[in-house]
């Protein structure tokens, strides 16, 4: 942790990332932590679930989680509120192009995502772990087909940690246009600039008339670390990443021990007193 709070009273918006954070590491919701969030959003918190998931990925946990809210899906490219969509962007084709062509020749496992569609040239160990975290099962194209059909709003590329690293520092060798951000040690999240997670929190305070200050965001991963910083309160898991760790105002508990429904119940219990 390297800063001082910038949180006003009273918290009006409560940003979830999902995996690492609200699920545990068996990518369940714990019950303590849909109860903190009901109770959050009984005091009259607005709640938003912010993934670099997929829409149709998130749907899920918002129906198990069972509180209406916004949901910021592709790490922050696309937000919607279940009647409009608020925010819309996706990458440059020729950017696409060019990492299509980047991950061929080095071997990386690849996925493209336009709204609901999920693309890989071929299914993998890592397509195949990916389905079984989110529940869903990509359609087998060449991608340049798929992008031909028009542009993602993501790019996800997967593969051991060291090819990875390797990876990040060919794509920025080659200056891609877009945001290269690390969720997990093995995934490369590619999204359009200026639509991080911190764009979204913005995004989404504008549309509800919140000032960002009144925002607690909660993620673990370096890919939140935007967020974390970007919100008057930014917490991170006890599991997180050291850049999340450092980029945060306060340490929860990790997400096998409910470190969500910790922090809302410190927090709102704090603005109380």
């Amino acid at each position: 942790m390297n800063r001082n709070t910038g949180f006003s009273f009273p918290l009006r918006l409560l940003c979830l990332d999902i995996d690492g954070t609200l699920l545990n590491t068996s990518h369940q919701l714990p019950p303590e932590n849909r109860a903190a969030v009901h109770y959050a959003a009984a005091q009259g918190v607005s709640v938003c679930l912010l993934s670099a998931r997929p829409p149709q990925a998130i749907a899920p946990i918002a129906q198990a989680l069972g509180v209406p809210g916004v949901i910021a899906s592709f790490g922050g490219a696309l937000i919607e509120d279940g009647v409009q969509r608020i925010f819309d962007r996706r990458l440059p084709e020729d950017t696409a192009h060019t990492v299509i062509e980047l991950t061929q020749q080095n071997e990386i496992s690849l996925s493209f995502y336009r709204d609901t569609a999920w693309f890989v040239a071929q299914d993998d160990k890592w397509s195949n772990a990916e389905g079984e975290i989110t529940g869903l099962r990509p359609t087998c194209i060449a991608l340049e087909h798929a992008l031909a059909a028009g542009a993602p709003h993501k790019l996800l590329c997967m593969g051991d940690a060291g090819r990875i690293d390797r990876f990040y520092q060919i794509l920025q060798a080659h200056g891609v246009q877009a945001d290269l951000l690390r969720s997990k040690d093995e995934y490369l999240e590619i999204v359009p600039q200026h639509a991080d997670k911190a764009r979204a929190l913005r995004e989404v305070c504008r549309y509800l008339d919140i000032s960002p200050a009144q925002a607690m965001a909660i993620g673990d991963h370096d890919i939140d670390c935007a967020l974390l910083r970007a919100a008057g309160l930014g917490i991170a898991m006890g599991n997180g990443s050291p850049a999340a760790r450092q980029a945060a105002d306060w340490i929860a508990p990790d997400n096998d021990h409910a470190g969500v429904a910790a922090a809302i119940y410190h927090w709102l219990k704090e603005e109380t007193v």
